[in-house]
Formats: C-alpha cells, structure tokens, sequence
C-alpha cells in the first residue's frame, strides 16, 4: 500500500510539471500589434537580390556585366545567378575572311545607267556574327538631265568605305546569313560643267560656255539591309538595299556636284548593291572541328607475353 501512495504521488507531481510548461509557453507567445485604422500592412521584402537599380548588357564571350545606375558601379557577374548568359558563341572569334565585288553599278550601265563602276571589298569575320568590311572603288559619270541645259562630268574618281555587318544568324548555318549593316564613305573627286546653254534675247541664239573643273570632297553614311547565300564551295552572292545620306560637302564657287562616285545622284536616298565573294576560312583551333578529335578513341591493346603462352602442340602432348 505504501508503494501504490508513493507512486500516486509522483504521478502528480509529473502531471503538475507538464502544466505548468504548457502554461509558460503559452506566456512566452509575441504578442502581435494590430494595425490602426486606415492604414495598409508593410509589403513584405522580396527573396533574392534587389535588381530594381541594375541594368546589364553581355559581350560577345558570353560575360554578364552589372552596373548599378545608383552608385554608377560595375560588377561581372561570375556567378551567373543574377541575371542569365546569352547565348554561347557556336563559331570561333576570327572565323572567316571575305573578298567580294560589288556589280550593282555594271549591271545599271547594261541597262542605260552612264554613270558608277564598281568596288571591291575586304571583310573579316568574328564569331560569324560581326562582319567588318573595307571597301574600295571607282566611279564616273557623264549626265546629260533632259530638264537641265548643261552636261555633268565626272573623270574617274576614288571612293572609300568602310563598316560593319550584324548577322542576325550568328549561331546557325554560315552558309545564309541576314545582315544589318553601317558604312561610313568618302571620296574625293573632280567634276566640272559642259555645254552650259544660256538663251540670249537680242541674237536668239544661245550663249555656251564651260566651268572649269573643280575638286570637291563629300562624306556619308549608309544603312543597309542584306542577305547573303553560299552557292557553291566558297562562293557567295549577297543583295543590300541602302539608304544613305550626305554627312559633309567641301565648299565650292559653283554649288554642290548633281554626282558623287560610290553614291551616285545626290538627293537619292536609296541604293543597292549585288556583291559576288569569296570566302576564306581561318585555320581552327577548336578540336570539335576536327572530326578525329571527336572520335572516341580506342583503348591500346596490352602487349602480349608470348613466352608464358602454351602452344597447342604442349597441350596435346600433355593430354
């Protein structure tokens, strides 16, 4: 009997402990503040890292660049966790170089055009995605304007471009590319007035003369539109349409030239050109273009102890 009080007992008091834990726990809960009227919660903060200041741009090696327009700082993203690379460049940095000729301007002269000739350019391809281009060519021009009483004259002249290309295919097949291009031109030439007609009331018939020949210097700007297709082996035929416009003229005594060689009438905004090339690759580097690197390769065959084998004739004598 003694033993069943004393286990009564410490069934209580085990009991009691409970409780009074339960209790304290229930005391320690953190109050929560109710808001007062008229007033909206606080928006809770967002996970992650705050981009709200943050703008970026990706080189052509696939690098992601930060900067931060608050502090003006700039931080590469090595990690890759903030914002998402681009694209991987499927082609090597010098892929290929080009030589083409423009036959826009003979093509016109077949069909009655008296005035262009044709240029050739230079081209070197990065990643298959940036194509920068040199271009070098000759112009002449002898205008007779039905609606004008002189002829224009043009000796053969100079001209001299140079830009770049963005081949919107830059990661599929080289052989079609879709290209947004812009040039920069100069040329320096020399034209002059012939035949200039001017009607004289007294005698009736018209007084001609002639302006002496004249320097002139013009630049401008083009901004093209091209395609461009791999025919056979490495030759390609490309089409652009251009618009273009006078960036600088130098000053001359008897106005502005109506020609001008690698741009052709002024006040012409749009031109074209039809470019036959040639394509040269660079030597590659990269193993996965060869194609016995990407072989798999076959284990060496270990070499063979001839004098611990056992010949067949051994093996019958000892049978």
């Amino acid at each position: 009997m003694k033993h069943v009080n004393i286990f009564v007992i410490f069934l209580w008091l085990l009991a009691a402990a409970v409780a009074s834990e339960s209790a304290s726990a229930q005391r320690r809960v953190t109050p929560v503040k109710s808001l007062e009227p008229g007033t909206a919660p606080a928006p809770e903060k967002p996970a992650g890292p705050d981009l709200s200041h943050i703008v970026h741009m990706h080189d052509a090696q696939g690098n992601v660049v930060l900067v931060d327009t608050v502090t003006g700082l700039e931080v590469p993203d090595t990690t890759g966790m903030l914002l998402p690379a681009p694209p991987k460049m499927e082609y090597p940095l010098l892929y290929t170089m080009t030589f083409g000729v423009n036959a826009w301007d003979g093509l016109m002269r077949a069909f009655g055009q008296n005035y262009g000739l044709t240029d050739v350019m230079a081209e070197i391809n990065f990643h298959n995605r940036y194509l920068v281009s040199a271009t070098v060519g000759a112009g002449i021009a002898d205008l007779s304007p039905t609606d004008k009483n002189f002829t224009f004259k043009a000796p053969l002249s100079p001209y001299f471009k140079i830009g770049a290309d963005y081949n919107f295919l830059y990661n599929s097949n080289p052989d079609y590319k879709l290209m947004f291009g812009v040039r920069y031109g100069l040329s320096p030439f020399r034209w002059s007035l012939e035949d200039v007609r001017v009607p004289d009331s007294y005698w009736q018939d018209p007084t001609v003369y002639s302006l002496p020949t004249t320097s002139h210097t013009t630049g401008w700007i083009e901004v093209s539109l091209g395609i461009r297709v791999r025919i056979v082996s490495q030759l390609s035929l490309g089409w652009r349409i251009i618009y273009q416009s006078v960036l600088h003229d130098s000053s001359s005594p008897h106005g502005l030239p109506m020609y001008i060689p690698g741009f052709g009438k002024r006040g012409n905004p749009l031109s074209a050109a039809f470019t036959i090339s040639w394509t040269i690759p660079f030597p590659s580097k990269d193993k996965k273009d060869d194609p016995a690197a990407t072989s798999p390769a076959l284990p060496d065959a270990p070499e063979r102890d001839l004098s611990t084998e056992t010949s067949p004739s051994e093996i019958t004598e000892n049978d």
